[in-house]
C-alpha cells in the first residue's frame, strides 16, 4: 500500500502541471474576453490553423483530450461556421477538419491581445522563455509516452540560445538607426510576432 503524502508537504509534479494548466486557461480567458474565443478555443483554432486539416483522432492524439471532448468542441466551432469538414483521402472511414475563412478571421482578431499578453509575461520569465519551454517540452514528452500519445506537432529547439542577447538576457534585434524607446521596441517585437504567425499560417497545408 502506498502511503499518502503529508498534508502539509508539497504536492506532486502532476499536480503542479494541473495547477499551471488551470492558471494558463484562466489567464487566456481573461485576455481574450473581448474577442469571440475562449482560451480553450484559441488553442484549438491555433492547432487547426497551423497543422490542419487533420482528423479529430489526430487532434486527440496531439492534445490528449478525450475523443468525446474533441468531438463536442469541434461541433461548437462548426455551429459558428468556423470549421470545415472534408473527406480524408487516406481513409474513407474518417474525415478532416480545418478552419474556415470565418474561423481564421476570428483567430486573427484574438491573436493581437494574445501577443500583447505574451509580451507582458515575457519580461517576467527567464530570457525569451526558452529555458521554461524546454523544461515544459521534456515534461510534455514524458506525459505523452506514459499515455501512448503521438509526439507534439512541433519542437522547441535549444539552439535559440546561440542568438545574441543584451545585458538583461533579452535577444538583440539588429537595427542601425537611433535607439528605440521601450514602447517602440515593444511595438517592433509585437510586429515581429505577428509576421511570424502569418508566415506560419501561409506555410500551413490547406
Amino acid at each position: 500500500m502506498v502511503a499518502a503524502p503529508p498534508s502539509d508537504g508539497p504536492m506532486s509534479l502532476l499536480f503542479d502541471v494541473w495547477l499551471v494548466g488551470g492558471l494558463a486557461s484562466g489567464l487566456l480567458d481573461e485576455v481574450l474576453a473581448d474577442t469571440d474565443l475562449s482560451g480553450d478555443d484559441f488553442g484549438m483554432y491555433s492547432l487547426l490553423r497551423r497543422y490542419g486539416p487533420v482528423t479529430p483522432t489526430q487532434v486527440h492524439r496531439w492534445t490528449g483530450l478525450r475523443p468525446t471532448t474533441v468531438s463536442a468542441h469541434l461541433k461548437r466551432l462548426e455551429k459558428r461556421g468556423h470549421v470545415v469538414r472534408s473527406p480524408n483521402p487516406a481513409d474513407g472511414r474518417s474525415h478532416l477538419v480545418g478552419l474556415s475563412s470565418a474561423g481564421m478571421e476570428a483567430h486573427d482578431r484574438a491573436t493581437e491581445p494574445f501577443l500583447e499578453a505574451m509580451h507582458v509575461l515575457r519580461a517576467r520569465f527567464i530570457p525569451d522563455t526558452l529555458r521554461e519551454r524546454l523544461v515544459l517540452q521534456h515534461i510534455d514528452t514524458v506525459l505523452r509516452e506514459g499515455a501512448g500519445l503521438d509526439d507534439r506537432p512541433y519542437r522547441v529547439a535549444p539552439d535559440e540560445e546561440a542568438r545574441p542577447h543584451d545585458h538583461a538576457g533579452v535577444p538583440v534585434l539588429a537595427y542601425p538607426g537611433e535607439p528605440l524607446t521601450a514602447s517602440e521596441e515593444q511595438q517592433v517585437r509585437l510586429y515581429i510576432d505577428f509576421l511570424r504567425s502569418q508566415e506560419a499560417n501561409r506555410a500551413a497545408p490547406v
